[in-house]
């Protein structure tokens, strides 16, 4: 049997929250925070994701802090990051991809891209 991979996901917003298990559950093992802070502190526990999905906007700290925290430490910068986001501005987009997120999907999104995107990502990981 294969293992699952594993996907933190920091969104504080149910219906997405929702519509990210309704999405990811069958093929991935999903935890779900609301914010980078508990992101921070879950992985500070000793856990690591294969990848993060963040929206940028969470209450406490927002997705871009909780992405340069991730970036900064030793022991997580390996981590593939992925935004999920309102935001359209293209100069945003290019400077969290120029900063090393591994990937930018802006809501609403393709469900069909955000799976084209995990599964780009963990065949890069597995090589």
């Amino acid at each position: 049997m294969m293992v699952k991979h594993t996907i933190l996901i920091v969104e504080d917003d149910e219906p997405m929250r929702f519509l990210l298990d309704v999405l990811l559950k069958t093929d991935y093992d999903l935890i779900f925070k609301n914010d980078g802070l508990a992101g921070m502190k879950w992985l500070s526990e000793g856990n690591i994701p294969s990848v993060i999905v963040s929206d940028f906007k969470t209450p406490k700290m927002n997705g871009f802090d909780f992405f340069n925290s991730i970036s900064q430490s030793g022991m997580f910068s390996e981590i593939p990051f992925v935004f999920i986001t309102n935001r359209k501005e293209e100069a945003f987009k290019n400077r969290c991809l120029a900063l090393g997120a591994k990937g930018y999907l802006q809501k609403p999104f393709d469900p069909e891209q955000l799976h084209e995107m995990l599964d780009g990502i963990f065949k890069e990981i597995e090589q």
